[in-house]
């Protein structure tokens, strides 16, 4: 987290206090109950969205009819610009996961404040490029882990972007189902990976959340380092 208490991969984070409170500004703040779209996948892209407090869930519709989840995006995110940076249709649908506040930004005042504004710019293509980069990395890891291991990468970065804790530990709160199209799996290849060998000492899973119970030896599976701030 920056100390701003936005979290340094996001949007908001990555902006000055200046251009932080002239972004905010540009949009008037809602609260959005769980499991409702903000956007659909194929309309136009007359808004982006600042999330100022819980997650989305990003999805596409590939050509054979197959529900993919692309990626989750947490407080400071940024969603809806690339329809509206390319004067285009929405390519993905977003929907929350949690109770959300978000604000809608109107195209053209968004646009006019990246053109004025640089660093509003720059921080747009940062967290692009980490985005691309985490799309890549989710790609590779199929092709290249098993499924338990991909598993343990995901939950661990998702961990690190929302550090929230369940009596003291790391908690994922996302289904099976979404993990599964997160990686890239069947559900009950990932229902059967969470209970094997490799993870039931590790995590311990629960309706809608999983909870990280040893995230040194997870991060060792993993084969990578513990997120900041999750070392326990």
């Amino acid at each position: 987290m920056t100390s701003s208490g936005w979290h340094d991969h996001s949007f908001l984070g990555r902006l000055s206090p200046p251009a932080r409170e002239t972004v905010l500004r540009l949009g008037t703040p809602r609260t959005v109950q769980p499991d409702r779209r903000l956007m659909r996948q194929g309309e136009p892209g007359s808004a982006v969205y600042v999330l100022l407090t819980g997650r989305v869930g990003v999805e596409r519709i590939v050509e054979n009819g197959a529900l993919s989840l692309l990626g989750i995006r947490h407080a400071g995110d940024l969603v809806g610009e690339m329809a509206v940076i390319n004067d285009d249709v929405r390519t993905a649908t977003v929907t929350t996961l949690d109770r959300c506040v978000v604000s809608a930004i109107a195209a053209r005042p968004f646009m006019t404040c990246l053109t004025r504004y640089p660093e509003a710019m720059l921080a747009l293509s940062r967290m692009t490029g980490d985005r691309l980069t985490q799309a890549n990395t989710y790609r590779a890891d199929a092709a290249g882990y098993e499924v338990d291991v991909r598993l343990a990468r995901a939950l661990l970065y998702q961990a690190g972007r929302l550090p929230e804790q369940e009596e003291g530990r790391p908690v994922v709160r996302l289904r099976q189902k979404q993990l599964a199209m997160l990686i890239g799996a069947q559900e009950g290849t990932v229902q059967k990976a969470l209970k094997g060998p490799a993870l039931r000492d590790l995590v311990a899973c629960g309706r809608g959340r999983v909870v990280l119970l040893d995230v040194p030896r997870l991060a060792r599976l993993a084969e990578m380092p513990p997120p900041p701030g999750l070392r326990r």
